[in-house]
């Protein structure tokens, strides 16, 4: 009878020893989750910014700022700098067709 409520101790605590354990590493796993997300995001928004300067970069080759606006707008860039990457495409239509001619 004493070594059954032993055993059942026993067996009591290395369940909750492993219920513990469990929800530590699930914890874990999601605060990390969290911060992976969040680095993601602040990659994305960085990148996002590296294409808005070499869009608006008047030193930059044309063809490298039409390049940065094709990647820009297919990642969902909107507003002033799709205006700008809309004239750019514009101007090099205008150099084609005056090289065209000449």
């Amino acid at each position: 009878m004493v070594e059954t409520i032993i055993l059942s101790g026993t067996l009591l605590t290395a369940l909750g020893v492993i219920v513990a354990t469990a929800v530590k590493l699930y914890k874990f796993v999601r605060k990390w989750e969290l911060w992976a997300n969040t680095q993601n995001e602040h990659e994305t928004d960085n990148y996002m910014s590296i294409l808005q300067l070499k869009i608006m970069s008047p030193y930059m080759p044309l063809s490298e700022r039409i390049k940065a606006g094709d990647k820009y707008v297919s990642l969902g860039g909107n507003g002033e700098i799709k205006h700008k990457y809309h004239q750019l495409i514009k101007e090099l239509e205008k150099q084609e067709s005056q090289n065209y001619y000449k």
